[in-house]
């Protein structure tokens, strides 16, 4: 697999895909109308060189987000998959490449946030949350999403949660 960062050719294919695989995996959360990313959010991320894309064979396999919270702290966020190429280690890789990346920027920490359920257990968070520690990330945290997104709540089928966690790189 090769990764790169993202360009204008990868808006058809990065947007669709990601509201597919973020709606197919939060259905439960969300009401119909719901986005993970549109054009402005795409173009913002390509500016700033913040989306890395994961292709084999020239066709995109996935993607992540590798952004800036201050001097020292880089958060990596819509890590996704194709459905058609996951248990692959396709995320893996990627998660991978921007830890190496946030490292080379010298970066001290890395984020991540882990959107749940706040009444019930969703199998793939508990998944996530289980392979993020094992690679080292430590729950910090966990706010009510509403107190980051408020104006989301219109699109919200339940309460949800914020977990964040975060990675020492120097170790």
């Amino acid at each position: 697999m090769t990764i790169r960062l993202a360009s204008a050719q990868d808006e058809n294919i990065i947007i669709p895909l990601a509201n597919s695989v973020y709606y197919s995996s939060e259905k439960d959360f969300w009401k119909e109308g719901y986005y993970r990313i549109d054009k402005q959010e795409f173009e913002y991320h390509l500016i700033n060189n913040q989306l890395f894309i994961g292709e084999l064979e020239n066709e995109i396999v996935g993607c992540i987000l590798l952004k800036q919270v201050n001097k020292e702290t880089c958060s990596f966020s819509m890590l996704i998959c194709h459905p058609k190429y996951r248990k692959k280690g396709i995320g893996k890789r990627l998660v991978n490449h921007v830890i190496l990346t946030a490292k080379e920027k010298n970066y001290k920490k890395m984020q991540l946030e882990i959107l749940s359920p706040l009444n019930w257990i969703h199998q793939e968070k508990e998944f996530l949350k289980t392979w993020y520690k094992s690679i080292g990330f430590k729950l910090i945290k966990e706010v009510d999403f509403l107190d980051y997104y408020p104006t989301h709540d219109k699109y919200m089928k339940c309460p949800l949660l914020f977990s964040l966690y975060e990675k020492d790189l120097n170790g």
